[in-house]
């Protein structure tokens, strides 16, 4: 009987702390539904590499879901690639003062985190309100590792049953 207690206790736990988990993978891979019906997307590489937008390019071609558009105004919504590397300006102050950084347009979590070298982030932006509504970081360093930049939206678009 006195077994029993904390394996029980250690199963309750287990359970809450699983539920927890796929909680926060799900919210990771929801998308709103205009989102998920959503025909056209602009990609904004915000990265000092081409090449991984021409991966983009190529991986979106592949999937077929999306037609990739000139300009965001045209899209349903916006793919923005960011590893960290852009340069943003800051303007100054009257007498040299500096501005305060303001929090970004980004309401997803983790969307203004910084980004691990050798990685990019992926966000989906929503182009009328330039909220990003998802987000993932995935390896790029290298272009075999980099042609599964999209596996994430692709799952959060069709999650696997």
């Amino acid at each position: 009987m006195k077994l029993l207690k904390p394996v029980l206790a250690a199963a309750i736990f287990l359970v809450l702390s699983g539920s927890n988990a796929t909680q926060a993978n799900e919210k990771h891979l929801s998308l709103p539904s205009k989102i998920l019906a959503a025909q056209t997307v602009f990609v904004d590489n915000q990265t000092t590499t081409a090449e991984l937008q021409n991966t983009v390019y190529t991986e979106l071609s592949k999937w077929g879901r999306l037609q990739i558009v000139d300009t965001p105004q045209k899209a349903d919504f916006v793919i923005r690639l960011t590893n960290g590397n852009a340069v943003k300006f800051v303007p100054g102050g009257e007498n040299g003062a500096t501005a305060e950084p303001r929090a970004g347009k980004n309401s997803f979590v983790g969307a203004d985190d910084a980004v691990p070298p050798g990685s990019t982030r992926v966000s989906v932006i929503d182009p009328k309100t330039g909220d990003s509504v998802w987000s993932d970081i995935r390896k790029t360093n290298n272009p075999k590792v980099a042609t599964h930049m999209l596996d994430g939206l692709r799952d959060a678009f069709e999650p696997k049953k």
